[in-house]
């Protein structure tokens, strides 16, 4: 009987025990059933939180492109007018620059001297130094000497002469037709004097002042020369072509009779 009652009070201190593990436990799932839902309903409004803040960055292009397409006709608009702009100038009178026209008032003043013999190995710095003295205002322009024809001087070459480039004739522009007419009365017929003993001291000027010549005269006639030249040159090598083939063909047709 003692026994039954320990064991009657032991159970019901395991009972009350367990009713007070079992409460306990009740409130914990509880508190547990709350938090976790808490927990839910925070993940759950921060997701749409995030949510809402995804689909705003989602549609901010779609507002931009918008906008984008908003301001591409005004773009348009304005490329178009500047193509019409481009395309229709203004049309205005084009004017020679003043380069030109100094050059040719320069033209319209100068004077050409025509020197008919030019001292045997004269250089055309050489010429110009002698020259110089009578253009002290305006001074001198171009120069332009003839050389000598290469046969002749391969000639004197080849008899042990000197070998210089000499030149024939040549035409000196002055930048004063004055100075000019005035140099060419001056210096014909006339010794070139300089330094005594020197190699063209006692050389002799031949000189006349060509009225109305420009250096663009000069230039046209040398064009028109070495095209002269040219198409000579052309209808040798044509005629000496045409003699080849005719000579090719005789020699083969005096084989074919030979054969025969």
């Amino acid at each position: 009987m003692a026994t039954r009652k320990r064991n009657k009070y032991l159970e019901d201190d395991e009972s009350e025990n367990e009713s007070e593990n079992g409460y306990e436990s009740e409130k914990e799932e509880g508190r547990g059933a709350i938090g976790g839902r808490a927990g839910k309903r925070q993940r759950f409004d921060f997701g749409d939180e995030r949510g809402a803040e995804y689909d705003g960055e989602r549609h901010a292009p779609g507002k931009d492109l918008d906008s984008k397409d908003d301001r591409a006709p005004d773009h348009v608009e304005e490329e178009h007018n500047c193509d019409a702009n481009e395309t229709s100038p203004k049309r205005k009178t084009l004017k020679p620059p003043k380069s030109v026209e100094a050059a040719e008032k320069a033209a319209r003043k100068s004077g050409v001297l025509y020197i008919s013999r030019v001292p045997p190995f004269m250089k055309p710095a050489t010429l110009r130094h002698f020259l110089a003295p009578h253009a002290p205002k305006h001074g001198l322009g171009r120069l332009f000497l003839a050389p000598e024809d290469p046969t002749a001087h391969r000639a004197r070459v080849l008899r042990g002469g000197n070998k210089k480039k000499s030149y024939v004739d040549g035409w000196v522009e002055f930048k004063s037709k004055k100075e000019a007419r005035i140099a060419a009365e001056t210096l014909n017929g006339c010794t070139m004097g300089g330094r005594k003993g020197g190699w063209y001291h006692d050389d002799v000027w031949s000189v006349r002042y060509l009225r109305g010549f420009k250096w663009s005269h000069l230039t046209e006639q040398i064009a028109q020369e070495d095209a002269e030249r040219a198409a000579r040159m052309r209808e040798e090598v044509r005629r000496t072509r045409k003699e080849n083939r005719r000579f090719v063909e005789d020699v083969e047709r005096g084989k074919m009779l030979a054969g025969m």
